[in-house]
């Protein structure tokens, strides 16, 4: 009972910051529950809610959509999915919680600098940055669903619109996690027995969620950035000492 308290938590600050961020359902949840689970079963139990919520919102903004920009993104994502499933099966436990947390505290403080904001302003309209870009989503996604964080990185940099932003990001992460879901069923991932365990938490999912639209609509953009990033460098470290 006490885990599944624990999970019932963690899938709840997940749907929080989901909607409270437009992103990062993955990027919490699946280092908080490899922390009481192997990585393999963390990301299984997580998948069907990011899935969901992606589709939902690519169809909520589906007249903000832009295929252009996209393009760049998807070539690079292509190679790095393959990477990154390969190393899901291969990398032993320990390599693959501590690169994780390693890659989220070096996004955090990439995103923190005003050097790195700088950096990726002046190359967002080489199609090389988005290829780059979309190679690390890629291959993060195919390891841990974790793609949000790189891709959006990208995006932010060729769009001002909030809209064309999540538009973009959702359409371009369900492409995704339709073909990861092939993928991860066919590489025997999913089980009916994991889908059960999925659904028991789905009351805390979408709890969170409601929450989190609530606090994004009291919050001040800079407080939101703050409490995303002081919860992601929180996991990391915990991830690392963990592992």
């Amino acid at each position: 009972m006490p885990e599944q308290l624990a999970l019932g938590l963690i899938f709840l600050i997940s749907g929080f910051t989901m909607s409270f961020a437009g992103f990062g359902f993955a990027m919490v949840s699946v280092p908080l529950l490899a922390l009481l689970l192997p990585i393999h079963d963390a990301v299984a139990l997580q998948f069907p809610y990011c899935l969901a919520l992606f589709l939902y919102q690519a169809w909520h903004y589906r007249r903000h959509f832009s295929w252009a920009p996209m393009r760049p993104l998807v070539l690079g994502s292509v190679v790095g999915l393959a990477i990154g499933t390969f190393m899901l099966y291969s990398l032993p436990d320990l390599v693959l919680k501590r690169a994780l947390a390693g890659f989220i505290a070096v996004v955090v403080v990439f995103n923190a600098l005003p050097a790195g904001r700088a950096l990726a302003t002046r190359y967002a309209h080489s199609p090389w940055w988005g290829r780059f870009c979309g190679f690390l989503s890629g291959s993060f996604l195919g390891a841990y669903t974790i793609g949000g964080p790189q891709a959006a990185l990208y995006v932010m940099s060729v769009t001002d619109d909030p809209r064309e932003a999540k538009s973009f990001l959702a359409t371009f992460f369900s492409a995704q996690f339709i073909l990861m879901t092939v993928v991860y069923g066919i590489g025997g991932m999913f089980s009916w027995e994991v889908f059960k365990g999925t659904l028991i938490y789905s009351p805390a999912v979408i709890a969170g969620s409601a929450l989190g639209f609530w606090a994004f609509a009291k919050a001040s953009n800079r407080l939101y950035r703050y409490v995303v990033f002081l919860m992601l460098l929180v996991t990391a470290v915990a991830l690392w000492w963990r592992a």
